[in-house]
């Protein structure tokens, strides 16, 4: 969903939050709450990697509530981005504030992406 290479790589956990650095890149663990966290699929590789829907999901409920700024220039989105999809995350949100955050920093977010 976008070309550059990140210089910290998100991840969503049911763990505690915090910052782990390796040899491989700086990655940044997000505590999600158990209605919030799932959407992945096993990828060959190993692990998992997050729907687009989900992805664009957390990256925007983690960032909205703490005040920081969504921009995502190269946001790309193919036909099969399933806009019902993330707004049944965006449901599940339980704190209204949350969720009316949330809901406009996707709007944003969507308002710039090429589809």
């Amino acid at each position: 969903m976008i070309e550059q290479i990140p210089r910290l790589v998100y991840v969503a956990s049911l763990g505690r939050t915090r910052k782990i650095k390796t040899s491989m890149g700086d990655f940044s663990i997000h505590h999600l709450v158990p209605e919030l966290f799932g959407g992945y699929r096993q990828i060959d590789e190993g692990g998992h990697l997050a729907t687009p829907e989900k992805a664009l999901f957390d990256t925007v409920y983690v960032l909205t509530p703490k005040g920081g700024q969504i921009h995502l220039p190269e946001l790309e989105l193919t036909a099969a981005f399933a806009d019902v999809e993330l707004a049944g995350w965006t449901d599940r949100i339980a704190n209204p504030r949350i969720r009316t955050l949330v809901r406009r920093g996707l709007d944003s977010a969507l308002a710039g992406a090429r589809r």
